[in-house]
């Protein structure tokens, strides 16, 4: 870990605190010495000039950069698997190749867009869309009179936006193959030339399940960029953020309820989600949390929770408990399927609820957003199924109910915004389904250049792993017990 950090920190500091410029040979050295190094890959990305690549080290985030050459650069997947997706996607908005890439087929671009390579500035025309089917089925399932499954909007259910199918040759799931881009919104292309507060009302609608962290990460990039450091977690994120939080466990706990038939459950659990929502339209001026932070949002308001809502919060998290626990509850119904092992989740970079739940160490966040996470006794820690999960979103939402209850009366107070200069910054905050990351260049108060991490990415690369063996009757439960988000993943 320590030479790769040395090999970065050896290239020529960058505007970005922490950010370094290494030339092609010690790109190269960094690459090679990552195959012996546990440091871990938190995002790596593109602004069309060069490629960047985020660690962190201890608590705190690295960058290295390169310039891209006749539009190649060194792939990291060969060292770092979960580097894979984001070299496709490099791939298709910019035409830039990773040599070596352990994968090369398209991520975003299906071959239906009009132009190849869009974010390039004259980027080609495209050419002719493929004929036919779009999913070449597995010949030796068909022929060993095996089903090959599908899993998505085109099946007819209201599913999220992405395809699977998947390979049945007899009870179980043995070949998962993906297709993403459906959700792709282009918003790296939308959010060059925007003004600050214009980018911050995209960023405020990534994944409305995670707003609150994409608008806090955004924000600490900005902070990072002016010269103030970290942005923190004051006490007014904190608060909005553990709201978030609770909604986002609280609906994912409905929807698993729901698919094991659990009506008691479902009932409660959307009790709780609706009083917040409710509380948050009432303090926040939005449901979802949209625009609460600045610069997008944060009007100079007190917030606090009623006394009766937090007590509401508390009886209801016990009763969740109860249900969820008892003779032949959600906690039996849903144990071993779905597992999701640490050493897949760290293989893949999975951290965050769902990389907890497997086993995954998790230290507190790089600018010590929250507190961190600790498992209640007594529960099946560890054990990486959908039970662990659930059973970790449901801790979590009394975690959060606990941390409301000691902030009083929170002031959201929005600081003038003036006028951005130029400069780089990244942030990060720790949203429900784990870290996000927020990296901006702004050049004379627009954006020249922006970049999103975010945990669904590594989620979806690891998802052969997760439903390979599984009943193709427990999809729907496995997928909605990791918080899967196409938007996020697909940007």
């Amino acid at each position: 870990m320590t030479q790769v950090a040395d090999l970065i920190r050896s290239g020529t500091p960058a505007a970005c605190p922490g950010r370094f410029v290494l030339d092609e040979q010690g790109w190269r050295d960094m690459a090679a010495a990552l195959s012996h190094s546990a440091l871990p890959l938190l995002g790596l990305w593109s602004d069309g000039g060069q490629v960047h690549a985020l660690f962190m080290e201890g608590t705190r985030p690295l960058m290295a950069s390169v310039a891209v050459t006749d539009g190649r650069y060194l792939a990291l997947s060969p060292a770092r698997a979960g580097a894979s997706a984001s070299e496709r996607i490099m791939q298709d908005l910019w035409g830039i190749e990773a040599m070596g890439a352990t994968a090369s087929a398209p991520w975003l671009d299906q071959g239906r867009w009009p132009v190849t390579w869009p974010l390039r500035d004259r980027p080609p025309p495209a050419p002719a869309p493929p004929e036919g089917v779009e999913f070449i089925d597995d010949a030796t399932i068909v022929q060993a009179g095996g089903t090959v499954l599908g899993h998505g909007p085109a099946e007819g259910d209201f599913n999220a936006p992405f395809h699977l199918r998947l390979g049945v040759p007899g009870e179980r799931i043995m070949q998962v193959h993906s297709r993403m881009g459906y959700a792709h919104r282009g918003l790296c292309a939308r959010m060059r030339g925007a003004t600050v507060a214009q980018a911050a009302r995209l960023v405020a609608r990534i994944d409305a399940t995670a707003t609150v962290a994409h608008q806090q990460a955004f924000a600490d990039a900005l902070a990072v960029m002016e010269g103030n450091g970290a942005g923190g977690m004051h006490d007014a994120a904190l608060f909005v953020g553990e709201l978030g939080r609770i909604m986002a466990h609280l609906d994912t706990l409905a929807v698993a309820a729901e698919l094991l038939a659990d009506r008691r459950f479902v009932i409660l659990a959307a009790t709780l989600l609706e009083r917040v929502r409710q509380a948050c339209r009432d303090m926040c001026g939005s449901r979802l949390l949209f625009d609460v932070l600045p610069p997008a949002g944060g009007n100079e308001r007190v917030m606090s929770l009623p006394a009766e809502l937090l007590a509401e919060l508390r009886a209801g998290c016990t009763a969740l408990r109860r249900l969820f626990w008892r003779p032949r509850g959600m906690a039996m119904q849903a144990r071993g399927r779905g597992i999701l092992r640490a050493d897949v989740a760290g293989h893949w970079g999975i951290a965050g609820c769902v990389g907890r739940a497997g086993g995954v160490e998790s230290d507190p966040g790089p600018y010590g957003s929250r507190p961190p996470a600790v498992w209640p006794d007594g529960s099946c820690a560890m054990a990486g199924d959908v039970t662990a999960r659930l059973a970790l979103r449901l801790h979590e939402v009394e975690t959060a109910v606990e941390i409301l209850s000691t902030l009083d009366a929170v002031a959201l107070t929005a600081p003038p915004v003036g006028e951005y200069g130029s400069g780089e910054g990244i942030g990060c905050a720790e949203g429900p389904a784990g870290p996000v990351w927020h990296w901006l260049r702004v050049e004379n108060g627009r954006v020249a250049a922006w970049w999103c991490g975010d945990p669904a990415l590594l989620l979806f690369q690891a998802l052969p792993q997760v439903l390979c063996g599984a009943m193709y009757e427990d999809v729907p439960l496995i997928l909605a017990s990791l918080g899967l988000s196409a938007a996020s993943a697909d940007l």
